[in-house]
């Protein structure tokens, strides 16, 4: 494998250059909103499970109301950050052309106005060089698209597309096995790494798993690899927003990879005004969470302790 760039530094400014138009998620329904349930939010131990669920075929993506704005945003990361959003090893290229020819033709079966055209156009109109099979999958659908491959050493991250990361670098975890990756995830070498072993070893191509991840963010950037640069600001409860993963984990036919997809989705903390138990559920979650858990769940230990307070009365 040749040896990734590193990537110009991230600063604030460069991160706040990519956020996102928020106006349209302050006001979009967020119906994910109700994925959230008692299996999802839960209180520990364990405070990590797998908690997957059957999708069916013609869900295994999401297509919104935001699309036009979030594969304009990817394309121009594409474009403009590529080192820091894509990565490929060498021997990945078959699972990348079958994830791609599976996406096609996804998006070919089940969303009628799919324009290709449009989706590889980069912010000021010109065609996003989206010359890899991966990349070409992973700009015309608003999930970000990882690569799993089995060898020796286990089911590894062997390519992948990643816009809009949660707290982590895609060149910093490519080509390592999955308990490196999760390593700094609180509680998955014991709740979670067994488990999520067996599971990738038992999936097979005739079943679409989905899960569900949830937590905070006083900066509800769509691109955030790295929230350490982000200069802290005091933040009120009602300006915080719940930013979850939609995750999806199906098995390629042909070269037995598994396509790990993962979408972001956001929604200011207002909008659990309308759903009293989930808020009362995810107050009972964060109250039983562990220093390392509050630490990495986006808001701050304060902000925390506000947010309880506020989801008990709501």
């Amino acid at each position: 494998m040749a040896p990734i760039p590193d990537p110009e530094p991230l600063t604030e400014p460069v991160l706040r250059a990519y956020g996102p138009d928020l106006d349209p998620y302050r006001h979009a329904p967020a119906d994910w909103l109700d994925e959230l349930d008692d299996r999802t939010v839960h209180h520990g131990p364990p405070h990590q499970r797998m908690t997957t669920r059957r999708i069916d075929e013609r869900d295994w993506f999401v297509i919104d109301e935001h699309r036009t704005a979030e594969l304009a945003l990817r394309a121009r990361l594409y474009g403009e950050r590529h080192a820091d959003v894509f990565a490929c090893e060498a021997g990945a290229e078959a699972a990348c052309e079958e994830t791609a020819a599976l996406v096609s033709t996804w998006l070919s079966h089940h969303h009628d106005h799919h324009d290709h055209h449009h989706d590889h156009q980069n912010h000021d109109g010109s065609p996003a060089p989206a010359d890899h099979p991966l990349a070409r999958a992973g700009l015309s659908v608003q999930d970000d698209l990882c690569i799993m491959e089995q060898d020796g050493r286990g089911w590894r991250l062997t390519a992948g597309i990643l816009c809009f990361p949660t707290y982590w670098r895609l060149h910093d975890k490519i080509g390592l096995p999955q308990e490196q990756i999760h390593g700094p995830v609180p509680h998955y070498a014991d709740d979670l790494a067994p488990t999520v072993n067996r599971f990738f070893d038992r999936l097979t191509p005739d079943r679409i798993m989905g899960r569900r991840n949830w937590g905070f963010a006083s900066e509800p950037l769509l691109f955030l690899p790295d929230k350490s640069v982000l200069v802290e600001r005091t933040t009120s409860v009602d300006e915080l927003w719940l930013r979850s993963e939609r995750q999806t984990l199906r098995r390629l036919p042909a070269t037995g990879a598994i396509v790990f997809a993962i979408r972001v989705q956001l929604a200011p903390i207002g909008a659990l005004t309308t759903r009293p138990q989930l808020a009362k559920r995810l107050a009972a979650a964060i109250r039983s969470w562990t220093p390392e858990l509050r630490a990495s769940r986006g808001a701050r230990h304060g902000q925390l302790d506000a947010l309880t307070e506020w989801l008990e009365t709501v």
